[in-house]
């Protein structure tokens, strides 16, 4: 009968404690959480850290969790953009993750940032549409100061290239970002010249996920971060190639900073 079949809310479509977009259960979630675009990225997480357990993959959430330096560390994929970082972020937060930091790639309009080397995000700028919804300033929507300043710890104890900076989040990848549509196109106004326009106001590079998910945690009673791996320089017009130790060394660097933020997590040694 049809009233034998469970029914949820739409308004707030979980069932039996269940989210609606992430592969994980009650229970699975850490109080932090790395969260790369890529969901093929959490495989690299999961090859740097210890005792890990694959949660699966639903659409483009990809889910592990691990251990860093016995600290318990989660990873979450959250595709491109805002609107699917704004879903990992909501269902992340009401699971328990307390510590949101996004560990992706960037374009530098910065002609002294090499390929390779990392941004410790302080804020983003730019006019996502999840982040407007979420309060976030176009002026520059802030990551948690305690996270900008344990990724630093980290980034130096590691002795890994980095910098505080700013960045702009965009929703375009192409055009958004003065990238033409086609090889032979012209990027049209007023994108064009945003680059230089970048590189004169002092901004590192541009992203696409930063800005929503520091809207989004500052929302929700959260704390985030971002740190960066730069992947192209649009000043040099180079491009990272070889990628992955780059990538396996931004989870060395979110997870140590992890450690400072949650050491409370970190099991006792007995004596």
């Amino acid at each position: 009968m049809a009233g034998d079949v469970p029914t949820r809310s739409a308004r707030w479509p979980w069932r039996d404690g269940l989210p609606v977009h992430l592969p994980c259960r009650p229970g699975d979630v850490p109080q932090a959480m790395l969260l790369p675009g890529d969901p093929d990225r959490v495989g690299i997480a999961a090859g740097v850290l210890d005792q890990v357990r694959d949660l699966g993959r639903r659409r483009e959430f990809a889910m592990a969790t691990g251990r860093w330096d016995g600290v318990p560390v989660g990873v979450c994929s959250t595709g491109i953009g805002g609107p699917s970082t704004e879903i990992a972020a909501v269902e992340l937060a009401h699971l328990g993750a307390r510590t949101l930091i996004r560990v992706g790639g960037m374009g530098a309009v910065d002609l002294d940032l090499p390929l390779g080397c990392f941004v410790i995000v302080e804020a983003a700028e730019g006019a996502t549409g999840t982040a407007r919804v979420y309060g976030g300033d176009p002026a520059g929507t802030r990551a948690s100061p305690a996270v900008v300043d344990a990724l630093e710890k980290a980034a130096r104890a590691l002795g890994l290239v980095h910098r505080r900076g700013r960045v702009r989040t965009t929703d375009s990848y192409y055009r958004g970002q003065d990238r033409p549509t086609h090889p032979a196109a012209d990027v049209p106004p007023p994108y064009d010249g945003l680059v230089e326009r970048l590189q004169s106001a002092g901004v590192a590079g541009m992203d696409m996920e930063a800005e929503p998910l520091f809207a989004v945690a500052a929302a929700l009673g959260v704390q985030a971060g971002a740190v960066l791996a730069v992947h192209g320089n649009r000043i040099t017009d180079r491009w990272l190639e070889d990628y992955e130790e780059t990538q396996r060394n931004l989870v060395r660097l979110a997870a140590t900073a992890v450690t400072y933020l949650h050491p409370a997590t970190k099991p006792e040694t007995s004596s």
